[in-house]
């Protein structure tokens, strides 16, 4: 069952890098100044075919990882999302002519082998247990916390620079992880009379919450950024989640956590990294710092 779910997420992890290029560029055509993405902008959107495209292979994608969800721990499913962060700038390179630069290969290689460890390590220790009844509500507060924050995100700071965006998303999508995988092994191993619905509905508010995020980070700068946030930000997260909540590393040792601590850390950075250097990111910099000497041109000239 395992092998089955590692395939079932690598073309999950596909489906991603695709609906998120469709998405993109529907969102970036729409919203060109990140002014935000408003409610009047997403009914838009709905009469878009390339956004509704992107929905239809994103639902796709993430109807193969739940299946995975429920045939493996989400210690060794989640991570393998960031493979979709290759097939993204592939996709960049082939249809926004992207440049790649020395930093951005860097960037990129350093979350796939970050990753990669992970994953491998993961998967030689992780184990799934059901939890049932008073059990699964520690998920269930960890849950709402995420989502009552990234409600007062989408409040408060209504032009949210891309990076908070993704981070934002991405701890939403971990707790969508980790739900679906306890209340789908909640239903096969023990009936749908076991499942917590307080669970389900976690799922589903931190699943449109996060959903949102991730439009507005379409709008915000490159698709790139946004995969690079979903598939390390959205994995780590997941996986300490499932590992402390959900108990898939008690038999874990101390010196193989170090290590997955260490190989995420370093995945996190080279999302920081990427969102630095992202040649798209410079561009979008250079032309505000245009914009702004050009204002202040204008200004010293009509005093």
């Amino acid at each position: 069952m395992t092998i089955v779910a590692i395939v079932l997420a690598v073309l999950a992890a596909v489906a991603l890098a695709y609906g998120a290029l469709f998405q993109h560029h529907a969102v970036a055509d729409q919203d060109e100044s990140h002014n935000g993405l408003s409610w009047a902008h997403f009914k838009e959107l709905l009469g878009s075919g390339r956004w509704l495209l992107g929905l239809l292979v994103l639902g796709l994608g993430t109807a193969g990882n739940f299946v995975a969800l429920a045939l493996a721990p989400v210690m060794v499913v989640q991570p393998i999302g960031a493979f979709s962060l290759i097939v993204s700038v592939l996709l960049g390179v082939w249809h926004r002519d992207l440049q790649v630069n020395r930093r951005l290969v860097a960037a990129v290689a350093g979350c796939i082998v970050g990753v990669t460890i992970f994953v491998a390590l993961a998967a030689t220790t992780a184990r799934t247990e059901v939890h049932l009844g008073r059990d699964a509500l520690p998920l269930v507060w960890i849950s709402a916390i995420v989502v009552v924050i990234g409600l007062a995100i989408m409040v408060v700071w209504r032009h949210a620079p891309q990076l908070v965006l993704i981070t934002a998303a991405g701890l939403l999508f971990a707790c969508v992880a980790t739900n679906a995988h306890l209340v789908s092994v909640q239903f096969l191993r023990a009936g749908i009379d076991q499942v917590t619905w307080t669970n389900v509905a976690c799922l589903a508010a931190a699943g449109l919450i996060g959903s949102w995020f991730v439009q507005n980070a379409y709008a915000a700068g490159p698709p790139e950024m946004v995969i690079a946030g979903l598939t390390v930000v959205d994995p780590i997260a997941a996986v300490v989640l499932g590992a402390v909540v959900l108990g898939e590393a008690s038999a874990a040792p101390v010196w193989l956590v170090t290590v997955m601590t260490i190989t995420g850390l370093a995945a996190c950075l080279c999302v920081a990294v990427l969102s630095r250097y992202h040649p798209d990111v410079r561009d979008r910099e250079e032309e505000r710092r245009v914009a702004r000497r050009t204002d202040l041109s204008t200004d010293t000239e009509e005093c």
